[in-house]
């Protein structure tokens, strides 16, 4: 019970920053109807929870709210990833169903990281390079002391964190994606190719539409 206590330590890191009325998650999976799904940073407090989707991306960022999919352009070159609000979104309806809390104690936020520059107007609900005063200054109260316990608890007992854990979730999310058309390492499109080298020359494959910056493919297994 102490190895677990301890293991449970590591897994919930508390930011000095924000004071020991935050409870803070990284690379938390948690079940979902679908199976599993993973949240970059998850923090817990009286002032709701806080799900925070991290995306680092360099070159200029092209992207509207209401838009599928973005653009990010690098060197002269285009990479097409998924909207990463209309993620979030699926993350914090996965932590509102997993958690039973109210939608009203939930705040989500997307944050880019790296050397990028917006070309279109920043999206409501994105921030850039940090999130950690965004997130103090929300003050209303919103859950009571004995139900952020209760979130702790079902935390520790059914969510997951971890290498091994990570593991499992990405295989599963291949699984997933297996008769899907989105790439499941960056969002981007896949797109039917055919091998010029290798064992298989002239065999076909879905490939990543952002190669050579993400090198994704799915084998086209002959039925």
């Amino acid at each position: 019970m102490r190895l677990l206590s301890s293991l449970w330590s590591l897994f919930r890191v508390t930011r000095p920053r924000l004071g020991p009325d935050y409870h803070h998650f990284r690379k938390i999976i948690i079940p979902t109807p679908r199976g599993t799904t993973e949240i970059d940073h998850l923090i817990v407090s009286r002032f709701g929870v806080f799900v925070i989707e991290l995306k680092d991306r360099s070159g200029w960022i092209f992207g509207d709210q209401d838009d599928a999919y973005w653009t990010a352009v690098h060197f002269q070159q285009k990479f097409r990833f998924q909207n990463p609000l209309r993620q979030n979104f699926g993350h914090a309806k996965a932590i509102e169903d997993f958690l039973g809390i109210s939608p009203h104690a939930l705040h989500s936020v997307v944050v880019f990281r790296g050397s990028f520059e917006f070309k279109t107007p920043i999206p409501s609900g994105v921030r850039c390079h940090e999130y950690l005063s965004w997130v103090a200054e929300k003050r209303d109260v919103l859950l009571e002391q004995p139900t952020v316990d209760a979130i702790l608890a079902s935390l520790q007992s059914h969510a997951q964190h971890g290498w091994l854990a990570g593991r499992r979730h990405a295989r599963a999310v291949r699984e997933r994606y297996a008769d899907d058309t989105t790439c499941p390492k960056c969002d981007g499109e896949l797109v039917l190719r055919t091998a010029q080298k290798g064992p298989e020359p002239g065999s076909r494959f879905l490939g990543c539409s952002n190669y050579p910056a993400c090198r994704y493919k799915r084998n086209m297994h002959a039925s």
